[in-house]
């Protein structure tokens, strides 16, 4: 599946906005979508990016070690995740599906 589906940068979509992608960055990493590849086919490239650069996750190391998201990371997306996930029986908001949806 392509990431443009999902991260087209139109106007109203949740996830042209940083922080969103960011979120979505450190969900797929918690997730497991560390590999390269996976993980700039799923999360804009400049949402990578920012996240080595503020620690939130580090970069690959030799060919057997994908994308690990730091404790930092980690905190930031279970605060994220506390504070919005969705309740028992309520729809999926457009912030919602911006971060989780693969």
């Amino acid at each position: 599946m392509q990431a443009g589906r999902f991260l087209d940068n139109s106007p109203d979509d949740a996830s042209a906005q940083p922080e969103t992608a960011v979120l979505r960055v450190l969900w797929m990493t918690a997730q497991g979508m560390v590999w390269p590849w996976l993980l700039q086919s799923l999360c804009r490239q400049d949402a990578i990016e920012h996240a080595v650069e503020t620690h939130l996750i580090w970069e690959p190391v030799g060919d057997h070690l994908g994308y690990h998201i730091t404790d930092a990371g980690r905190r930031r997306i279970v605060d994220w995740y506390r504070e919005n996930r969705p309740s028992p029986g309520a729809t999926d908001g457009d912030h919602w599906r911006a971060v989780t949806l693969r």
